[in-house]
């Protein structure tokens, strides 16, 4: 009889509110030391007294992780004060962090009891993104609420964390991220697009939705100017590079089109093999055309999969849960998360004022 070889188990946690290609990218990193990897989320209760009320919602945040590739297990209402139990309840052999480390209210080292036990390894924090660095990016979005300049939406110095770091999109980021999987002869290839800014559980499950309707699902992403010529104001919130990387983090998708046209083509059908055209049901395929001279007018999109009869509605199970609405939830108690990023952008300047390098895992 075969005994089967014991499994190494890491663990990581977090708030996962707003998530974002640094959670994606940690949690990446977290899962290539391990077997199984197991990701701890804290509840919305536990955040708002250690933090302030997540932006998400508890279910969001917890069912958004049941979609991600590199998540084997959750363990939920996970402890805000990490400990050797922590690790005893979700089994792990080790647990994984940033080289963010926090501290307490005294300076002591929140991780300091695991780093002592040799049971911590530290991984590499992805630059440039944050949800604080988000949240700021949404308060820009309802700057009329204070005054202020229109171009910090009313934010001081403190309240902005480090605007000269920008997210760096490797080739190599991507394609640790990529499934890497080609589509087979044998497979029916979905084709779904859109802006998915702000990646969320909404997008997800109509995404698991999609993926159901054949074997292979590609996903078309707008560039920037697209989104913004077609939703206006400061739209998109997360640039070309972030969508990508998020919506790569999600186990459905085994294929993405970066830079995606609005039109689909029969050209882009044959292309890529597309058997079905999903769309979401609360996604208008009457879009305003960035192209020509006709910017802002409105086009029919879809034409072509509707006379091929390929078209296919997904019903939306968080129809609610659009980049707009999430902005605003953040003008509703605006006050309560401009001190939140005060005190958060103080830690991440501090943050890259004294980082050193780590390679990336």
């Amino acid at each position: 009889m075969t005994i089967p070889p014991c499994q190494v188990r890491g663990y990581i946690d977090g708030c996962f509110d707003i998530m974002h290609s640094g959670h994606y990218n940690a949690i990446r990193q977290a899962k290539a030391q391990c077997d199984v990897l197991v990701v701890g989320i804290h509840s919305d209760e536990v955040i708002a007294k250690c933090k302030a009320p997540p932006v998400m919602k508890q279910e969001e945040r917890y069912e958004l992780l049941k979609h991600i590739k590199w998540v084997d297990e959750i363990l939920y209402d996970a402890p805000y004060d990490i400990s050797l139990k922590t690790l005893e309840k979700a089994r792990a052999d080790f647990c994984v962090h940033g080289d963010d480390m926090p501290v307490d209210a005294s300076g002591k080292g929140v991780y300091d009891e695991l780093r002592d036990a040799g049971v911590l390894r530290i991984i590499k924090r992805t630059e440039g993104v944050s949800t604080t660095d988000l949240v700021g990016r949404l308060l820009l979005l309802t700057k009329d609420h204070l005054s202020g300049s229109a171009l910090d939406g009313g934010l001081g110095p403190n309240e902005r964390s480090c605007v000269s770091v920008r997210m760096l999109t490797t080739t190599r980021r991507i394609a640790e991220f990529s499934s890497r999987r080609a589509p087979s002869p044998d497979d029916t290839v979905v084709y779904v697009d859109g802006a998915f800014d702000m990646f969320n559980v909404g997008h997800a499950t109509t995404f698991e939705k999609a993926k159901a309707l054949g074997t292979y699902l590609l996903v078309g992403i707008f560039d920037d100017d697209t989104v913004n010529k077609m939703k206006g104001n400061n739209y998109p919130i997360m640039n070309l590079h972030e969508r990508v990387l998020n919506v790569s983090a999600c186990k459905h998708v085994d294929e993405v089109i970066i830079g995606a046209p609005v039109e689909i083509t029969e050209d882009l059908i044959k292309t890529m093999n597309i058997s079905i055209v999903a769309q979401g049901s609360i996604s208008s395929r009457r879009r305003r055309c960035p192209s020509g001279d006709e910017a802002g007018t409105v086009t029919q999109v879809n034409e072509v999969p509707k006379r091929l009869g390929i078209l296919r509605e997904v019903e939306s199970e968080y129809p609610h849960l659009t980049a707009a609405a999430i902005a605003e939830r953040i003008a509703t108690n605006r006050l309560t998360y401009i001190s939140r990023n005060s005190k958060r952008s103080a830690l991440e300047n501090e943050y890259y004022s004294n980082k050193k390098h780590i390679a990336e895992m």
